[in-house]
């Protein structure tokens, strides 16, 4: 029976194989994508096998689009075809488009739950989308059937993303003590030995793995920041020159070395590689203190000023963009019917942009009308009046370049004169009013 079977595979093989003529065969076993093309287009009805080709063709020759639209036709006259979905879901995480991808890979699932590389795809697309309850949920299923090092390192990445540090250490501890060879878990343990501040347990894990490999780059990193927060400078320095000299000219890798050295009061070797992490991070505040302070020690004493009072602009926000933000706030305040904290906010944004006298507008008109307070709008609104231009102004409503609403200041100016008016003629029939507030009602009905 054994022996019928296989040669009915080996049949099919021959007939898949004879379905594909040998130049195509050819150009696609020499690499050359665009010949082994122009022969499939040759073909009046290209067969599956065919398709396949010219998607696999386009797809090493970075058509993407092309390759998928091509796998997308397999799939409508062969909804079925397990490959075909596979095909279609990497073309999809290729270009980036995951949650497509996802859907074939959930597709295909269907067809072979049982499918291990299908199953990894799966888990790290629901991981790469931040969708950690169902990535742990599916890590688990498959840690039922499989508990190999791949499989638990993804459980692991998974309380990473859940933030359930603990669970992840007990997680990557597991996996060395089954392969202690593993050094992706043991540079995450370091890592998140190193986020907890345990850089004891940092060390000694790095250290353990480099007795059996000391050259490895990620553990070395790990290992090298361990030591530089726990202030052994002398051998943060050592692990650092070492990664410099395997060629890691990684941001932090120079950020830290140089923070060694400057500690080391090493200033001119700490300028140095500061200057090269500056170049790949050039408004890092901590990189430009540190940056300062190195060239103080030096002969660059001009440049550290220089370079502190970028940190300096770059920590405190510009008054533009306080300005910017406050008004947000105010709008936010005012939407969420909060007219006192409205006006709190206003004031601070005046503050920042005193230039903008319609602010003072604004605080009069939520206090008439919000807080009912008119003995306060009085106050604010009398202030912008007095910043009236005494030259004639039409008024007129333009729209600015972004299409925003733009009224000339006369607009506020008149509307200011009408509420007055209306503060002080309802103050009239309420208390009556004195001679010169009579006048002033007098003035404002001219104005008017």
């Amino acid at each position: 029976m054994k022996q019928f079977i296989t040669f009915i595979l080996l049949c099919a093989s021959l007939s898949v194989n004879a379905q594909t003529p040998k130049p195509i065969q050819k150009a696609i076993a020499n690499y050359e994508y665009e010949t082994a093309l122009q022969l499939i287009e040759q073909e009046k009805e290209p067969s599956t096998q065919l398709l396949f080709l010219k998607a696999k063709a386009l797809k090493e020759l970075k058509q993407l689009n092309s390759a998928l639209s091509v796998y997308q036709d397999i799939i409508k006259a062969e909804p079925e075809n397990n490959r075909a979905l596979i095909e279609t879901a990497e073309c999809n995480k290729l270009l980036g488009k995951y949650k497509q991808a996802l859907a074939y890979y959930e597709q295909a699932l269907e067809l072979n739950p049982f499918n291990k590389y299908v199953q990894l795809q799966r888990i790290t697309l629901l991981f790469n989308l931040t969708q950690f309850n169902k990535a742990k949920i599916a890590c688990d299923e498959l840690i039922q059937k499989d508990s190999s090092v791949v499989s638990q390192r993804l459980l692991a990445q998974c309380y990473e993303g859940l933030t359930k540090t603990d669970s992840a250490i007990v997680c990557y501890k597991k996996i060395l003590e089954e392969a202690p060879e593993d050094y992706f878990s043991t540079a995450s343990l370091a890592s998140l030995y190193i986020k907890q501040k345990d850089l004891e347990s940092a060390i000694k894990c790095t250290e353990d793995y480099r007795e059996k490999d000391s050259t490895n780059l990620f553990v070395n990193q790990q290992n090298a920041q361990a030591y530089c927060l726990n202030r052994d400078y002398k051998t943060a320095i050592d692990r650092y020159e070492n990664l410099v000299n395997q060629g890691d000219s990684s941001q932090l890798t120079c950020y830290y070395l140089g923070i060694c050295y400057y500690a080391n009061e090493n200033f001119y070797e700490a300028h140095d590689f500061l200057e090269k992490a500056l170049k790949k991070d050039p408004k890092n505040i901590n990189l430009l203190y540190y940056m300062a302070r190195a060239c103080s020690k030096t002969s660059w004493k001009k440049e550290g000023i220089e370079y502190m009072n970028q940190a300096i602009d770059l920590t405190i926000p510009s008054d533009s963009t306080m300005n910017h933000l406050y008004s947000g706030l105010a709008d936010c305040y005012k939407l969420a019917d909060m007219p006192e904290k409205q006006i709190e906010t206003l004031l601070e944004q005046y503050k920042y942009n005193p230039q903008n006298s319609k602010i003072l507008y604004r605080i009069g008109a939520v206090y008439q009308d919000a807080v009912k307070n008119d003995k306060k709008a009085e106050k604010y609104l009398e202030m912008f009046l007095k910043t009236e231009s005494p030259k004639e102004k039409k008024e007129k409503i333009t729209i600015s370049n972004k299409g925003e609403i733009e009224t000339d200041d006369i607009v506020f100016y008149n509307a200011t004169r009408k509420r007055l008016e209306k503060i002080r003629k309802e103050r009239f029939f309420k208390e009556g009013a004195t001679p010169e507030e009579l006048k002033s009602i007098e003035k404002v009905d001219s104005l008017s």
